[in-house]
C-alpha cells in the first residue's frame, strides 16, 4: 500500500503501473462516492433512513475531501506525490468511519490498490 518513507527520505518517482494504479483507485472512489450518495431503494419517509443516508453521505464527502488532490496530482504525473501523506490521511479515514473504511471493509483502497499493482505488474512478466 504504498512506500512509506521517513520526512529524510527523498521521493521515489511512481512507475508507470503505480500511476496507473492510483488512476483506477480514483475510478472506484468515484463509483463508491456515487453508491453512497445515491441510494438504490426507493423514496423513504423513514428518520432511521434518513440517518443513515446522512452517515453515508458524509463519508462521500469525507473520501472527496482525501482523493481531490490525488485527482490534480494525477493531471501532473504525479510530481510530487507523497504517497506516505496519502496513505496517512486513508488511515486517518478508517479510523474515523471504522464501520466502512479500511483493510477488509466495503472500502478498502489499500488492497484495491495492491490487485491494481499486482495485475499490471504480472502483465509485464507475461
Amino acid at each position: 500500500m504504498g512506500e512509506v518513507m521517513t520526512a529524510t527520505e527523498q521521493r521515489v518517482p511512481l512507475t508507470k503501473n503505480e500511476q496507473q494504479a492510483y488512476r483506477k483507485l480514483l475510478y472506484y472512489a468515484m463509483l463508491d462516492i456515487r453508491s453512497l450518495c445515491q441510494p438504490r431503494g426507493s423514496e423513504s419517509n423513514n428518520p432511521i433512513v434518513w440517518r443513515r443516508q446522512y452517515h453515508l453521505g458524509r463519508i462521500a464527502g469525507a473520501l472527496a475531501d482525501w482523493l481531490h488532490n490525488l485527482a490534480l496530482i494525477a493531471t501532473l504525473d504525479f510530481k510530487g506525490f507523497d504517497t506516505n501523506w496519502f496513505w496517512q490521511k486513508y488511515h486517518g479515514l478508517s479510523q474515523r468511519f471504522p464501520k466502512y473504511v479500511g483493510s477488509g471493509k466495503m472500502i478498502d483502497y489499500g488492497r484495491r490498490y495492491d490487485e491494481c499493482v499486482a495485475e499490471l505488474n504480472a502483465r509485464l512478466h507475461k
